[in-house]
């Protein structure tokens, strides 16, 4: 029996016991009715914002990633650029701009003037916008040596000033300057700006010391000794031949801006703060340091002045649920919470997005419960005002109390009932449900709501199907089977961080019976766009394998082709490729930007690393030409190839798991079938990143020679 009928007899009832009996009872059933379903309906909706806002987060996290990303390659860019044009030669020394031309009216570039980004900030606050230069970079001379104004490499720096100018315009509002220094203490900056101080030394600046003492990109925080300015500074060392580290080159990045650019208070409220924060230790407690806030106050603060002295945090009176949030930011995961901010009763949603930052959403809770609450009240609204009706009904005759009360409980229950309905439809898999209801109150609104549900859920089927599709295409492009070749035992697997991976390894049979062919390729980033240059490098390959060509020529086919097809994206792919002999004793092999391969012989404990001479990555230049080299093998050796997500996995306390825990397997499992070595290998690193997701794809191939074939 529906409930409009129960409610309509439960009425009918009652109606001849004396009015005030009638009037209780009836108050009770229908006010513990509203009450129930309102309960239940603000508790599903807020479940649902704050799995959108959690979402939110993990969007605008990913988006930040990939524009850090972006600039880290620029950076990588910058320094290859760098290391070209400092061992080009010269002759002479160009017309150049250097620091104190900055500063003398007639002797600035004519294109001089100031720039809204660029700005100083007075001790009130108050921002001074500042001259830049969009035409000419700026050269600095550190103080007494002034000899360097007649530095041959004045004239080979000043060759990048249209690649500098390219990065500039394509980076956008978040760039904030390209700096090369080199150890001599020539420096150059882009743009073109005045305010260097007069006992400033960009060698003794921290960008500069750590990327010399490490030899690897580093980011970090800093002020802009120009500008007194926050910012970010990404910085690299750059090499001369020979591996000699001749400097370092920097880009300063505004972080704050990255936040601006990802605004979402349009989408949820004026009072959302976004942060980008990540753990630090203080006084041996854990904090989270604030590294950039939207909308925050910008104070001036000297340029000599240490940044993580006057650390801020973000923090909350609930130490409890802080401390959570802090360990989960501190693993890398994404989550949302519900603790105080400032004293307010917020909801906090947070996502990783680079190393051991997060992007972290603050609302208050009142703004997260607007919308549920009006709902919840609409409910005892229309409850409490059914009351008041059926109080008045019970001082009517019999006739009119069972008049009203059908017809008030199916006007009422009715649009509870058509939505119940449907929920069971979508419940089970009917999602072109549509709910109709013909009111103009509340009631209007929530059936509005429960129908602008639907799409969503089929958007996110939809979505979960295409990418089993892609993965599925993906898997069926690698192959099955391990070849069966006498004298080798063989086993290669790939790994993907998504869905689908831009990793890829094959096997085919080398040209003019020529043994056993094993490519393994490593497309730059992941997912479906690296998935799909993947198949299409693959598809190239696949037919120059079939060419009775050199393997050289094979590959430089191979590369002219993607450069064809992929040559405006700035996406490479990086590749190995290694025929064996028929016999076992030689392979032949070329290496295209890849990571070198190894060879283990267990007996003499001896490694050999196929290095080869560096050669480019596959869809970089056309005219891109390769060499092979051939190397002895010996039965009883292991052959290694792999990608660099095996060695750059990193755990919770972000240290990577590195080529000597590789070489240690290997060697202490040198007995195994190949198979038994994969495994290993691939269950140590799943067991070194612990709880940290997988940053990479990983692809290996295992080759054991077990055996010469002499008489092949």
């Amino acid at each position: 029996m529906s409930i409009r009928k129960k409610l309509f007899f439960l009425l009918l009832a009652f109606s001849l016991i004396p009015l005030l009996v009638v009037s209780v009872i009836s108050r009770q059933g229908i006010l513990n009715l509203g009450q129930a379903q309102s309960i239940k309906l603000r508790s599903g909706m807020i479940d649902i914002l704050r799995a959108e806002m959690q979402q939110s987060a993990v969007d605008s996290a990913k988006m930040i990633q990939q524009q850090s990303v972006s600039l880290e390659f620029a950076l990588k860019a910058i320094v290859a650029e760098t290391e070209d044009v400092l061992n080009d030669p010269v002759n002479g020394l160009p017309k150049v701009f250097f620091s104190d031309d900055f500063m003398e009216k007639g002797k600035q570039p004519a294109d001089f003037k100031p720039s809204e980004p660029y700005f100083k900030i007075e001790m009130s606050g108050k921002r001074i916008p500042t001259s830049i230069s969009l035409e000419e970079p700026v050269f600095y001379i550190t103080k007494g040596k002034n000899y360097l104004k007649k530095d041959q490499n004045i004239a080979r720096l000043y060759q990048l000033k249209p690649e500098l100018k390219s990065f500039y315009s394509e980076a956008g509002t978040s760039l904030h300057r390209i700096y090369i220094t080199l150890n001599s203490g020539l420096h150059m900056a882009y743009p073109g700006h005045a305010g260097y101080p007069s006992d400033y030394d960009p060698q003794k600046r921290d960008w500069f010391t750590q990327a010399i003492a490490n030899d690897q990109l580093i980011w970090g925080k800093f002020i802009d000794a120009s500008t007194n300015q926050q910012i970010f500074t990404l910085s690299k060392a750059v090499k001369g031949r020979g591996g000699k580290i001749l400097g370092v080159a920097a880009i300063d990045v505004q972080l704050i801006e990255l936040l601006r650019q990802n605004d979402l208070s349009s989408q949820w409220s004026s009072a959302l703060q976004a942060f980008v924060v990540g753990p630090l230790i203080v006084n041996n407690k854990q904090k989270l340091h604030i590294w950039a806030e939207s909308g925050h106050e910008e104070k001036a603060i000297s340029w000599r002045a240490q940044t993580t002295k006057n650390l801020k945090v973000l923090d909350s009176s609930n130490k409890i649920k802080l401390a959570r949030v802090i360990d989960d930011i501190s693993k890398g995961k994404s989550g949302v919470a519900r603790l105080p901010h400032n004293g307010v009763d917020s909801v906090w949603a947070y996502a990783p997005f680079r190393g051991s930052g997060s992007y972290v959403l603050i609302v208050p809770e009142r703004v997260i419960s607007e919308i549920p609450d009006a709902a919840a009240d609409q409910i005892l609204d229309l409850s409490w005002n059914l009351y008041i009706a059926v109080g008045t009904a019970a001082f009517i005759i019999l006739i009119t109390v069972s008049l009203v009360a059908f017809l008030g409980s199916k006007k009422i229950i009715s649009p509870l009932i058509t939505m119940t309905n449907a929920a069971k439809k979508i419940a089970e898999g009917d999602l072109s449900v549509n709910v109709k209801i013909d009111s103009t109150d509340e009631r209007k609104t929530l059936a509005d709501a429960f129908n602008s549900m639907i799409p969503k859920l089929q958007d996110h089927l939809r979505i979960t199907k295409s990418m089993e599709l892609a993965q599925e295409v993906h898997n069926n492009l690698l192959p099955d089977v391990s070849p069966e070749i006498d004298g080798l035992d063989i086993s290669g697997i790939s790994i993907s961080c998504d869905e689908t991976g831009g990793d890829y390894f094959d096997y085919y049979e080398a040209p003019a019976g020529a043994g056993l062919g094993i490519l393994l390729g490593d497309v730059t980033g992941h997912g479906v766009s690296a998935a799909l240059l993947m198949a299409t490098g693959r598809a190239h390959l696949k037919h120059a394998s079939g060419h009775n060509a050199s393997l050289p020529s094979r590959i430089a086919d191979v590369n002219k082709q993607l450069c064809l097809d992929i040559g405006d994206t700035g996406r490479f792919m990086t590749l190995f490729c290694m025929e064996i002999s028929p016999d076992n004793s030689t392979a032949t092999y070329v290496r295209a930007g890849h990571d070198p391969a190894a060879i283990y012989n267990p007996s003499t404990g001896e490694q050999r690393e196929l290095m080869g001479d560096p050669m480019l990555a596959l869809g970089i230049f056309d005219e891109s030409e390769y060499a092979d080299f051939k190397v002895e093998l010996s039965a009883g050796e292991i052959i290694f190839i792999g990608t660099d997500g095996i060695w750059e996995a990193r755990n919770t306390t972000d240290e990577m798991f590195g080529r000597k825990r590789l070489d240690k397997i290997i060697m202490e499992s040198a007995e195994k079938p190949a198979a038994e070595i994969q495994n290993l290998i691939i269950n140590a690193v799943v067991n070194f990143q612990g709880e940290m997701e997988q940053e990479d794809d990983i692809t290996l191939v295992i080759i054991k020679v077990n055996h010469l074939n002499k008489g092949a």
